[in-house]
């Protein structure tokens, strides 16, 4: 479970932020806080700048639940791991 604190001066853009946390990764990658955004109507709202913010911080969210999200590679275990392991058996 992702968790994101996101701080602005518009309430909107706090808002909307709140709707990434607490889901999962792939919930996060699932929701369109764009889309969210213009459906109800909060675009005409803002200034330029802050639908810039909340764009670039809609973006960092996608980016870190996309990092948390990807396949992790395994830990590389060395020769003298393995033959201590057998050793053991």
């Amino acid at each position: 479970m992702l968790r994101f604190q996101g701080d602005c001066d518009a309430h909107i853009v706090r808002g909307l932020i709140a709707i990434y946390s607490g889901k999962t990764a792939d919930d996060v990658l699932g929701t369109d806080g764009q889309a969210i955004f213009t459906e109800l109507g909060l675009k005409e709202h803002l200034t330029p700048q802050r639908s810039n913010g909340f764009a670039a911080m809609v973006e960092r969210i996608r980016s870190d639940a996309r990092a948390m999200a990807a396949p992790r590679p395994e830990p590389v275990r060395h020769a003298a791991s393995r033959s201590l392991e057998l050793q053991r058996s």
